[in-house]
């Protein structure tokens, strides 16, 4: 019942993974979401751990190991020794131990969107047949509330975009300044997309390079100033293709060009804007966006 109250899709998922832990008295437990490739998780919630704990391991597991075998093969796991089974390959230093393990997958739609994961049965019994038929049970009533948020998610995300086309539609009908017109553009955009920073790019009259005629959000202030030629960086590549150009990392080194500024935003898209004959008008660049999901 806790796991269906709430819409909102990263409480939901919390609340299936403290849940799973209750329900079969584990000490740890996770629940990975399994990337568009379906080979790599992108998403890792965790109980169990604090964040000291959780700082100390490093950067959230990817799906290697036993996290890979669920990937692989999403069928229920139940293990009395993590070490045991060939896939796995020992833990990170800072990695708290553990033994005993149980995964099953969970499915929306009948397409697998993530596992849980749980280790170390409290008291140092194993986990038993009765543990996995409750989790695989739990599994199928998550999947059914996750995907409620979604839908829930996406309705809510087309009435934000109706919203912000509307308002900019008015001002443009209004005659309002264009620089009143790109800043409510960026800012609608950086809301809908739950972004850290929108820069508004122009390009020079030599078209060679570019100037970041606004930006709104994180540290904006710093992002202001010409930069480098067009056909560098995640922005100019936008501009060059005359399509939208993604980046799982903004500190990734090939797109240099565009780091001036604050750093660790995490992933970035630029948009072309082609309202005008291709490139004639700014690109956009949103680093961040909610992990759950990939850039709009």
């Amino acid at each position: 019942m806790s796991v269906g109250r709430d819409l909102d899709l990263e409480h939901v998922l919390r609340h299936v993974v403290k849940a799973a832990t209750t329900l079969v008295h584990a000490r740890y437990g996770a629940l990975g979401v399994i990337g568009p490739d379906h080979e790599k998780l992108v998403q890792f919630l965790t109980v169990g751990i604090d964040d000291v704990g959780a700082a100390s391991i490093g950067p959230s597991p990817s799906g290697h190991g036993i996290l890979g075998e669920l990937i692989a093969h999403p069928e229920p796991l139940r293990l009395p020794r993590i070490s045991e089974h060939e896939s796995s390959y020992g833990f990170p230093a800072g990695h708290p131990p553990m033994n005993s393990f149980l995964g099953v997958p969970i499915r929306i739609r009948g397409q697998v969107f993530g596992n849980l994961y749980l280790t170390e049965k409290l008291g140092g019994a194993q986990f038993d047949a009765e543990d996995e038929s409750i989790l695989t049970t739990l599994a199928v009533a998550a999947g059914v509330a996750i995907d409620n948020a979604r839908l829930y998610e996406r309705s809510q995300q087309r009435e934000l975009w109706l919203q912000a086309t509307a308002e900019v539609t008015h001002s443009l009908l209004s005659g309002s300044p264009r620089g009143a017109v790109l800043a409510l553009i960026a800012d609608r955009a950086r809301e809908i997309a739950g972004a850290d920073l929108v820069v508004v790019a122009l390009p020079t009259a030599e078209r060679d390079s570019f100037v970041l005629e606004l930006a709104s959000g994180l540290e904006a202030d710093t992002y202001r100033g010409p930069r480098p030629a067009m056909t560098s960086g995640l922005i100019g590549a936008a501009f060059t293709r005359a399509v939208p150009v993604t980046s799982e990392d903004v500190d990734d080194p090939r797109l240099a060009a565009d780091r001036a500024g604050p750093t660790g935003l995490g992933p970035a898209v630029a948009v072309p804007e082609q309202a005008a004959p291709v490139g004639a008008a700014p690109s956009a660049l949103l680093p961040r966006c909610d992990g759950l999901r990939p850039c709009p």
